[in-house]
Order: structure tokens, then sequence, then C-alpha cells
């Protein structure tokens, strides 16, 4: 089964998509973020603006982190197909943990799995008894295990090239970098950096 025939399931089934951290995208205009690849197919929404997309002829997951990542790591893999990523759901009961992994350290990212796991709120254990069920339909359905996520995919995320990635002008301006959608400008620019320092030489050389 591909990566997405398995998304269609997935949201066809009745979970609680929210307590999963991966809800679908909704409404008429999408939102993409300046970091969101060129021609990415949004697989669904994690918190604080997290999102996880597919890109073309690839059967990963890639977590657009546009918050607390940089430049090289704003998108990552977490999984090598779709029940790969599945299964560190399960393990991580949830996405936040999955789309931090990249800034972590084996014992930061256990400490956030067990804090995650202490935390509590007043009606939490409907929520957490939604997100149970939710769980284990995902297991029975795709037939898959809680698989630990860290090593896994610290290992995709370090044979990853990011510069095969596209980006919009967006991002090229929001960070200052120069744009290779558009090397016409490069040029230019490079052409009066040269042509100030030639002026400014001369005029030095030119001073009594």
């Amino acid at each position: 089964m591909s990566t997405r025939k398995d998304i269609q399931t997935f949201f066809s089934l009745p979970l609680d998509f929210s307590m999963l951290e991966l809800e679908p995208e909704t409404g008429a205009d999408p939102v993409r973020y300046f970091c969101t690849p060129e021609n990415a197919e949004l697989l669904g929404w994690g918190s604080s603006g997290t999102h996880f997309v597919l890109l073309p002829g690839d059967e990963a997951v890639y977590c657009v982190e546009p918050e607390l990542a940089g430049e090289g790591t704003f998108v990552l893999p977490v999984g090598a197909d779709f029940r790969e990523f599945l299964s560190h759901v399960l393990f991580c009961k949830g996405t936040s943990p999955l789309a931090q992994i990249f800034m972590m350290d084996e014992a930061r990212f256990r400490k956030l799995l067990a804090d995650n796991a202490a935390n509590t709120w007043p009606g939490c254990e409907e929520d957490f008894k939604r997100q149970d069920t939710s769980l284990a339909l995902l297991a029975e359905t795709f037939c898959i295990q809680p698989r630990d996520p860290f090593q896994r995919v610290k290992a995709l995320q370090a044979a990853f090239d990011p510069s095969k990635l596209e980006f919009s002008d967006e991002y090229y301006d929001t960070l200052g970098l120069d744009n290779p959608r558009h090397p016409e400008e490069q040029e230019l620019n490079t052409g009066r950096d040269v042509a100030v320092t030639q002026m400014i030489f001369t005029k030095r050389e030119d001073t009594p």
C-alpha cells in the first residue's frame, strides 16, 4: 500500500485527530508558511504551525517546523513512509515529540515523553480515552506497532539533503538569502558591488 493511499484511509477513520496532533486541512484557502516547500502535498497540521507534508515522487513524511527550526532544518523527514510515521506517532502518542527530535539529544527527548505522559488537566481522562481509542484503531487498521522513533528519525534526518528542496521567493526574502530562482538578480547585485568597490578604490587613489 502506498503512502498516499494510506493517508486516504487514515482520514476516513473515526479518529480524534486533535488528540493525535494531526488534523486535516479545512477551508477553501489553504494556509502555507514561508518555509513550506513548493509543490508539497499537505498531509495534516500539528500544533503552533507545525505541519506534515509529502514531496513529489517521494513516499517519506516530512515535518515542516516554522517556529523552532532554521535554515537547513525547516523541513526534515520523520518517517520513510506513512506507516513508519504512524508507528512513531503510536510510540509518542502524538506528533509533537516527532517535530522536536531534530533539536534534541536522546535524554531531552525521553524527558519530553515523560513530561507529556505526566501532564494532566481537568477532564483529561476523557481526552486520554479518546486518544487511546484512536491509537488502537490505527494499530489495528494499518497492522503496525509502536516504534521508538529517536534513532530512526535521527538517521533519516542525517542522511537527508535539504538542498533538493524548492522554496518560494518568500522563503529567500524572509531569510535574506540569495534566491537561486532568480540568478539574474544575483548577477546584478554582484555587478553593483564590484562597481561600488571600484569607485571607492579609485577615489582613494585620487585622494592627495
